[in-house]
């Protein structure tokens, strides 16, 4: 069976909260395939500043996690996270958090330890 691709528009009229998406991708966010062997199971988006990064991760339309990252002089580590069932929601959010230094941007960072293990 051969799956023809869909417009843009199309896609977001069938899923209002694709239009989130676009337009990160429009503000210069990178986009990625999460692949487990030759499996698609997401999309990740990131955007890098200076000092931080910031990344989405949408697994379905249920199961979208972000973060947002910094680098520090003891290696950084992750200063917000959330792990969510509304991708326009968690996306608005990390979008809408103070970059780094400003007043109410998260500044404890959750650094990963070494006695952690998988």
């Amino acid at each position: 069976m051969s799956h023809q691709p869909i417009s843009e528009a199309d896609a977001c009229g069938r899923f209002a909260e694709l239009a989130e998406l676009v337009a990160i991708r429009e503000a210069g966010w990178s986009f990625h395939l999460l692949r487990d062997n030759d499996d698609v199971i997401g999309i990740a988006a990131s955007y890098s500043r200076e000092q931080y990064t910031d990344a989405v991760f949408v697994f379905d339309r249920r199961h979208v996690l972000a973060a947002r990252l910094v680098a520090d002089e003891y290696g950084g580590g992750m200063v917000w996270f959330r792990d969510g069932a509304d991708l326009v929601e968690v996306v608005r959010e990390l979008v809408g958090l103070p970059a780094p230094g400003e007043p109410g941007a998260p500044s404890l960072v959750i650094r990963a330890s070494s006695l952690w293990t998988p």
